[in-house]
């Protein structure tokens, strides 16, 4: 369950060679020279999004955004590939509002999306020869995700619409033309909710209108034509991703449908429609049960591939690869005894590689996959990779982090040398003064027999014959792995540099570490799980003298809060716990999350189904409330509908029967996760104030 001017060589590692048993004192340094970094801190970093590449290959584009005492500052900056390295400043600080999603156009003309009204939002360009902005759009909503092809000359966005109905139109929930005055919502079939808002009969939809080059600018010259309009099912949500054919004659989108039996089981299809939108939408997945995500065209116009689960409402399911015949209309798996579960594809230039990114391990590696052969390549060693382009016949552009640093864009090469320039330095000065902890990797034996993973990173200050807390960070999803990458707000970090000796257990549920090892935990979310953290815990424990094996307290969000939940009632070994997000009770769960519980049904079971139940109930931290002793934290956002507030009141509710010191915080205007700065930090605050109670440390 989704429960996210300069270059020099360096090593892609960043994990420690040395033994976490008896750590090495050269790798620590003279503690006077550094400084903690705090949450604080950590929002500061620059981060960068929506990389993009030039079509001549020559520049990079990002939205560089980054966190100050007065709010957020963002910029749309250029790195010169082909003159050094060299950057450009703020390309559309004219602009004068908010702006997000930079694209290229053509090598000169940049687009960016720009909020010019509270209600609306639209396309700009700027040269980045002369500087100049201009508005293309002039849309009376909002528009996301824009593609421009100069083959179709088009361009492609998406709106909100109701079936039938222009985006912008003001109509009422049902389609009419009549606003009503109440606000009350009526529902007749699943979902009603999805993330933080409540959901209406408005559907995200890719729409396509014409548009030329003319006197160096962009221009509008037609009227918007939704392409997914003559589709005669149904869509339960998406579009996720479209891609326009290189030809420019059709789109390629992955959308989930509806199900008209039994909605819940709504799955994501894969789709091909003439990007005039003149024919009906064809589904070519359909002979898939599961999901199918990420359709790409190669560049020669041949093939589309996409990723494709097999498995019906299993969302964790191993990721297959697809390629699919255009001209004869034909689809074969790839690779397909490779064990592992890409989560993006996409072609090389020249059509005959596809790049993947892959979970390994506590890895997000790049591999290059040849078409004909099906051999594969590692490209990347440690690290997390986010994202990739193809440069020349031989380098690639990807962007990376590190638990030590955040994401970043390097070159390197294809030939998987693991060497890579670093493209720029900008957050290197600033996180050079604080103390980053680097991460020891240890195996362990777990549930089943099988070997285990952990990690574990060491406290500012840290003295090997001195002891000290430990802090147990219990990754949530259920499966998505805690990895070597850089996770702000939450970002292990926090912890280190409040004190604390921090252990993560990648367990059994776990991706990257093969499918069998992900499906083990389906129906056993609190079995091998907690067997794995309980042994993972005992053995840094017993294999240190600088853990204090007394003082041990333990975090977890949404799967990691029902963990939490799950501890309490199996064990008083943790002086503290925090729940954030957490899950008290699968069974109210099953009925009241959002359009996850299709998921849910897979994971723990059908609660209807009597066999399911006995499974469910066994696997329920609310069955075991009765042997609760910890004292807990509750941590919940008002607008979580995934995991919804009434799990945390629950929760509390039971520690304050109990008569078991507790807290409850809820952030008003939060969901799953927090997202307002302000919220960020008062809720590291609770934690470290809640921890240090009962550990003694002292909060900075």
């Amino acid at each position: 369950m989704k429960f996210k001017g300069i270059f020099y060589l360096i090593s892609l590692a960043s994990f420690s060679l040395a033994d976490f048993k008896a750590p090495n004192p050269s790798d620590f340094p003279d503690w006077s020279t550094l400084q903690r970094f705090t949450v604080k801190q950590q929002l500061q970093t620059t981060n960068f999004f929506d990389i993009s590449v030039s079509p001549n290959k020559s520049k990079l584009i990002y939205n560089r955004v980054k966190l100050n005492d007065t709010g957020i500052n963002s910029s749309i900056n250029i790195v010169a590939l082909d003159r050094g390295f060299d950057h450009t400043g703020d390309l559309v600080s004219e602009i004068g509002f908010d702006f997000s999603s930079p694209i290229w156009i053509t090598d000169d003309l940049v687009g960016v999306l720009a909020a010019d009204t509270p209600s609306t939002q639209n396309l700009y360009t700027t040269s980045i020869t002369t500087g100049v902005v201009k508005q293309v759009t002039n849309f009376m909503y909002p528009v996301k995700s824009v593609v421009y092809s100069p083959a179709a000359k088009k361009l492609g966005f998406i709106a909100s619409t109701i079936q039938g109905h222009a985006p912008g139109e003001d109509i009422g929930k049902d389609g009419s033309k009549d606003i009503p005055s109440h606000d009350g919502m009526s529902y007749n079939k699943l979902f009603v909710r999805r993330g933080k808002t409540w959901l209406t009969d408005y559907r995200d939809q890719i729409f396509t209108v014409d548009a030329d080059i003319m006197n160096g600018d962009l221009k509008v010259t037609g009227t918007p034509v939704n392409i997914m309009e003559k589709y005669t099912g149904g869509w339960e949500r998406g579009p996720y991703s479209y891609n326009f054919s290189p030809d420019g004659k059709t789109i390629v989108f992955d959308s989930q449908v509806q199900n008209r039996k039994e909605v819940w089981k709504a799955k994501g299809g894969i789709f091909y429609v003439p990007s005039d939108g003149s024919t009906e939408p064809v589904l070519i997945s359909s002979n898939y049960n599961g999901t199918g995500s990420f359709p790409v065209y190669s560049p020669d116009g041949k093939y589309i591939a996409w990723l494709q689960m097999m498995t019906e409402l299993h969302d964790a399911d191993q990721n297959r690869i697809i390629l699919y015949d255009i001209k004869n209309k034909t689809k074969r798996i790839i690779a397909e005894n490779w064990d592992q579960s890409p989560d993006s594809i996409k072609f090389t230039d020249d059509s005959s590689k596809l790049l993947l990114i892959v979970p390994c391990e506590i890895n997000r590696a790049l591999f290059s996959l040849n078409i004909s052969d099906e051999k594969l390549t590692r490209i990347t060693g440690d690290g997390a990779v986010e994202s990739v382009f193809d440069l020349n016949s031989d380098s690639l552009l990807i962007m990376k982090s590190t638990l030590k640093y955040p994401p970043t864009p390097f070159i390197i090469s294809k030939d998987g040398d693991k060497i890579s320039k670093k493209l720029t330095i900008e957050n290197t000065e600033y996180l050079a003064k604080y103390w980053i902890s680097h991460a020891d990797t240890f195996w362990f034996d777990g549930a089943l027999n099988e070997k285990v993973q952990g990690i574990i990173l060491y406290p500012y200050g840290f003295d090997p014959k001195k002891k000290y807390p430990v802090a147990l960070i219990i990754h949530g999803g259920p499966h998505p792995s805690i990895r070597n990458e850089w996770n702000s707000p939450y970002n292990l970090n926090s912890f280190t540099n409040q004190g604390y000796v921090t252990v993560v257990i990648n367990f059994h549920g776990s991706d990257g570490y093969g499918q069998a090892f992900s499906d083990s935990m389906i129906k056993n979310w609190g079995t091998y799980p907690y067997e794995d953290i309980m042994k993972g815990l005992d053995y840094v424990l017993n294999n240190t003298n600088y853990t204090d094996k007394n003082n041990v307290v333990a975090i977890g969000s949404s799967y990691g809060g029902y963990m939490t939940n799950w501890i309490n009632g199996h064990t008083d070994r943790f002086k503290a716990l925090i729940t954030h997000v957490g899950i008290f009770d699968l069974v109210s769960l099953s009925y009241s999350s959002d359009d996850v519980i299709y998921v849910l049904q897979y994971e723990v079971g059908n609660p209807r189904d009597p066999a399911d139940r006995a499974s469910l109930d066994a696997n329920n931290p609310e069955t075991f409330v009765k042997n609760w002793k910890t004292p807990t934290l509750i941590l919940d956002g008002e607008l979580d509908y995934r995991v919804p507030v009434t799990q945390g009141i629950s929760a509390f509710t039971a520690l304050q029967r109990l008569g078991i010191d507790s807290r409850l915080v809820v952030f008003k205007n939060e969901g799953h996760f927090n997202e307002k700065p302000e919220n960020i930090l008062q809720m590291y605050e609770e934690v470290f104030d809640w921890f240090s109670k009962y550990t003694n440390q002292t909060t900075i």
